[in-house]
């Protein structure tokens, strides 16, 4: 309730799923509810933008009843992480549909949010992103682990869920893009694993760029080192631009970034750049 009670008091009028509260062993819900109440959103001409209360697993499960048609009719803000990954780039891959990678309500925005995620989550529902700089905010780690400039479309999101992806149909061409990746509570070894299987299957050669978040391994350790290394050594062939410690991920600051639309990356600035020319869905 804690998170809902923070959208109506910016001005938002909340709309619930029918099976919001339903669950079904370990999911939200039953495959049959939660895909009701997502195409009921859809499909919904007063709802303008589908928050996602949180993550864990089970949007695999729908991807192939998600009514294309209806986004494809009346696109919408779609907003939401780590699970909600795989909804994204299957969205991005089948539709060509912009999301929004940001706080779950129940979770971050439920359990309160920093200023920064706060103002860049309120900023991404309701103001434009074309022309933005994704790094205005940015956290004073950020590490540039190597220069360079680079522009392509930002895709990613939960390493976990990407590659989860892989060789399916839902898996959207990554050549060119500018990737962002970040994960909690995976061990050094299991990034390392995933990383390789980006690698093996030839993502990691063909992006322009990289952008790593927050890494956050078992007992909250932070993995940027690790991480960092594993990702230098796999993109040696391609000496793309690499910056880490990006606030973005499974803790806070949490900045709202958009996915699947056209940035430009300088890392002597550093600067982000949304440049899109209708802005998101609204």
């Amino acid at each position: 309730m804690m998170g809902l009670n923070f959208l109506q008091r910016k001005g938002l009028r909340v709309v619930t799923g029918k099976h919001l509260y339903e669950r079904h062993h370990y999911l939200a819900g039953s495959d049959a509810q939660r895909i009701y109440d997502l195409n009921a959103m859809l499909t919904n001409p007063e709802v303008r933008a589908v928050l996602f209360a949180r993550g864990g697993y089970g949007a695999m499960r729908i991807l192939t009843s998600v009514d294309c048609e209806a986004v494809f009719k009346d696109p919408k803000i779609l907003l939401g992480m780590s699970d909600v990954t795989v909804l994204q780039m299957s969205l991005h891959s089948r539709c060509g549909l912009a999301t929004l990678s940001g706080p779950m309500v129940s979770v971050q925005i439920g359990q309160g949010l920093d200023r920064v995620s706060e103002e860049s989550l309120v900023r991404a529902l309701t103001e434009t992103l074309d022309g933005r700089d994704l790094f205005q905010t940015v956290a004073p780690d950020l590490r540039i682990l190597r220069k360079g400039k680079a522009c392509g479309l930002l895709l990613g999101g939960c390493l976990s869920l990407v590659t989860a992806l892989l060789g399916t149909p839902h898996f959207p061409d990554c050549s060119d893009s500018v990737l962002f990746l970040e994960d909690v509570h995976e061990p050094a070894y299991r990034i390392d694993r995933m990383a390789t299987q980006l690698k093996l299957a030839g993502v990691l050669e063909h992006i322009n760029g990289l952008i790593l978040g927050h890494f956050i391994g078992p007992d909250d350790m932070c993995l940027s080192a690790d991480t960092e290394r594993i990702f230098m050594e796999l993109t040696s062939d391609n000496p793309v631009p690499v910056i880490s410690g990006f606030p973005h991920g499974h803790k806070l600051p949490n900045l709202t970034i958009p996915h699947g639309v056209p940035v430009e990356l300088d890392t002597a600035v550093p600067s982000l750049i949304v440049r899109t020319s209708g802005g998101m869905p609204g």
